[in-house]
């Protein structure tokens, strides 16, 4: 099945693609949350307007992105945590937490799924520095330093 790519689709495509996917995936996935559209004669028409569409928004959050990595490379998030003796916290710090606090301390929306804890898994469970990757663009990145301390 041939469909047009409404939305950028993480390991799929970028909007305005038109990709060959399994029926399936196509027609209780992609077709049913409006991700994308049947490809036909007149719907190729409108890929390429939304390619071009798509092509002027990347640029945009292209510079956007990189206006907030400037603001982002003199910031370092401090968090405060109850943690045990050793230093283990009772609660981790999670994504959402540092994409919330981030957001607040640069002016500009960052989401939770832009930020890569590396080594940490999903949540920070240990007090101390820790450096963690936030990908503002695709290929603009930037090192954040996320400090814990024990309450």
């Amino acid at each position: 099945m041939k469909v047009i790519l409404l939305q950028n689709i993480k390991g799929i495509g970028r909007m305005g693609d038109i990709k060959d996917v399994s029926d399936g995936y196509g027609r209780n996935f992609l077709l049913a949350k409006k991700l994308g559209k049947l490809a036909n004669e007149g719907t190729i028409k409108e890929a390429e307007v939304l390619k071009k569409k798509a092509e002027v928004e990347t640029k945009v959050a292209q510079d956007k992105a990189k206006e907030v990595a400037e603001k982002v490379k003199d910031v370092a998030l401090e968090f405060t945590k109850k943690s045990s003796k050793t230093g283990k916290l009772f609660a981790s710090l999670g994504k959402e937490e540092i994409a919330e606090e981030l957001s607040k301390a640069v002016g500009a929306k960052i989401e939770s799924d832009m930020i890569d804890l590396k080594d940490h898994g999903e949540h920070i469970k240990q007090e101390g520095e820790h450096l963690i990757e936030v990908e503002l663009s695709q290929g603009i990145k930037i090192e954040l330093k996320v400090v814990i301390k024990s309450k």
